[in-house]
């Protein structure tokens, strides 16, 4: 699958090195993630608290939704074709 990210988002891992971090974080802390490149390939990904937590619920519901859909083919599978 090809990622694609927003350049303004794109950083170099080199960048981490020489000190200059902290303007990187500052990004982030207003609500700008941050895209570290290494390789010219995106390598990491830097996102404030709000988006992690946001993220993360998304993949919580995502997970329901799989299992849910499981259960109710499951199922299917054993009492047959439902009569709504």
């Amino acid at each position: 699958m090809q990622l694609t990210v927003p350049v303004e988002t794109m950083v170099p891992i080199s960048r981490f090195g020489r000190g200059t971090a902290s303007s990187e974080f500052a990004k982030v802390g207003d609500g700008t993630p941050v895209t570290v490149m290494k390789n010219n390939h995106p390598a990491y990904f830097i996102l404030n608290e709000h988006d992690y937590r946001h993220f993360r619920e998304l993949e919580n519901e995502l997970v329901e939704l799989k299992n849910e859909e499981a259960r109710r083919q499951a199922f299917v599978l054993r009492e047959g074709t439902p009569s709504f």
